[in-house]
């Protein structure tokens, strides 16, 4: 939580702390919410400094930021390694997935159990986790150990074992879960969305296929693991209380072993920018799963702060134009949101909702008018206010905890965004106009480029969506 004091004088402020508190979890394009209340107006934002950092690197390439953070007597560690699913063989999707599972089953050193009860011991956990471009290791623990979990962590990442017995435990486990994913039709929407938006790349791949990953063999988990792990991919970050010079001791001590390695790789590939509709069968659902997108702006892009506010506005906060239309005044959803889906140098704005079935056409009709409405018609000074509040808050709510403060370094630095970036984010959020706003929907959201993706009853549903072909 928050380490600096914050005295609220008066119920209006209290009000807007308590607001932004309990929906900060609306930046997570998977959960989608509706409230009735907008945004408080409340007063202008103040400037948020984001804390110190102490960047550099091993010889052998590997980059370390540590960052003296909070009161609390925790530390939050974690590798970020530039080795996910952009790096890997067509026919073994998700392989790097399988390879992230597998690095706490144990190593060299440590059984999975043991790996288990020592960071228990330390008052915290270690986690692994893959995506599209990256692997990340790490765990938060008491600041005395420290130190200790890096020595850990480094064992974890450097020296994994790689068992046959532990491949055939994960590969059930993945299968099952692929079955229980691909039945939901959020996955189906999104995933069609993402392969109609990058055809044959591997950001189009939620889900490798069941075929897939029955082949996976360990010599496939090892080769991964030795072309794609090394020194020169990887970011160490260190948040919370701990001695410097100690630690900084021990992550030589611990890591300057490894090899280099490969360099990173970046894919920058081009988004879809047609039209086109796509709609899946579920016959008899009750409702259908709308995702419907437009080429945007990447957090690199010298709009992104801009556009940031203008998606907030008009689909990702409470109060925005597209839920106070088809929740609020309409009742077709529940639970409409909108995102700016990111990856290296590209983006995607995306509006997202579960509706009733007979509302299907309509929902997406309104989607399209109040894109057209921002367009034409700004908002006002005490609209736009309350957005920038609510935005600011949850800056600082994300800065408030050490998971968040590596968050947002590590979003930098992946998206190469300059040294001030994280300084200057308040003053040039508070700087965007009206006028801004709407240049913003003008400049990108274009129903020329509209990807469609609905998950519903045919029967009842194409009738409906007949307009919105190409």
């Amino acid at each position: 939580m928050q380490k600096s004091k914050f005295k609220m004088r008066t119920l209006v402020n209290r009000y807007q702390l308590l607001w932004v508190a309990a929906f900060a979890l609306t930046l997570l394009p998977a959960m989608t919410f509706g409230q009735k209340e907008t945004p408080p107006a409340g007063g202008k934002p103040k400037a948020f400094v984001f804390p110190k950092q102490d960047t550099y690197k091993l010889p052998n390439g590997m980059s370390v930021t540590l960052v003296q953070y909070g009161a609390v007597p925790k530390v939050a560690i974690q590798a970020v390694i530039r080795a996910g699913s952009l790096n890997e063989k067509p026919e073994k999707r998700w392989i790097s997935d399988m390879v992230a599972t597998m690095l706490k089953d144990g190593t060299a050193n440590r059984s999975a159990e043991q790996i288990a009860r020592e960071t228990a011991d330390m008052g915290g956990s270690i986690f692994t986790s893959a995506s599209t471009d990256k692997t990340t290791v790490g765990g938060e623990v008491l600041s005395e150990f420290g130190t200790r979990f890096i020595g850990l962590m480094a064992d974890v990442i450097l020296n994994p074992k790689f068992a046959a017995a532990d491949l055939e435990k994960n590969r059930s486990n993945k299968l099952r879960e692929n079955a229980i994913g691909r039945a939901q039709p959020s996955n189906i929407a999104w995933e069609k969305f993402r392969k109609t938006i990058f055809p044959g790349h591997p950001y189009g791949d939620i889900f490798a296929s069941d075929e897939v990953i029955k082949g996976y063999t360990l010599d496939d988990v090892k080769a991964f693991y030795g072309e794609q792990f090394g020194a020169a991919r990887t970011h160490l970050y260190v948040v919370g209380q701990f001695d410097a010079a100690q630690m900084k001791s021990e992550i030589a001590k611990a890591f300057s072993s490894w090899n280099k390695g490969p360099d990173a790789i970046r894919s920058v590939p081009a988004p879809y920018s047609g039209r086109s509709m796509t709609v899946i069968d579920r016959p008899g659902a009750p409702q259908s799963t709308i995702y419907l997108g437009m080429p945007a702006v990447s957090p690199s892009d010298a709009d992104f702060i801009k556009f940031t506010v203008m998606d907030s506005l008009l689909g990702s906060s409470f109060g925005s134009r597209i839920t106070s239309n088809i929740r609020e005044a309409k009742g077709y959803t529940y639970s409409p949101n909108s995102f700016i889906w990111n990856r290296y140098k590209t983006g995607y704005w995306i509006e997202n909702a579960d509706v009733t079935t007979e509302a299907t056409g309509a929902s997406v009709k309104e989607i399209l008018f109040e894109i057209e409405r921002l367009k034409n018609e700004p908002p006002s000074e005490a609209e736009l206010q309350g957005i920038k509040n609510y935005l600011v808050g949850i800056y600082v709510l994300q800065n408030s905890a050490r998971t968040g403060v590596i968050g947002q370094l590590e979003n930098g630095n992946y998206n190469e965004l300059s040294k001030d970036y994280l300084d200057t984010y308040v003053q040039n959020l508070s700087a965007v106009t009206p006028a801004d706003v709407s240049a913003m929907v003008r400049k990108y959201l274009s129903a020329d480029k509209m990807t469609l993706v609905v998950v519903g009853d045919r029967s009842k549903i194409d009738a409906q969506l007949k307009p919105y072909e190409k």
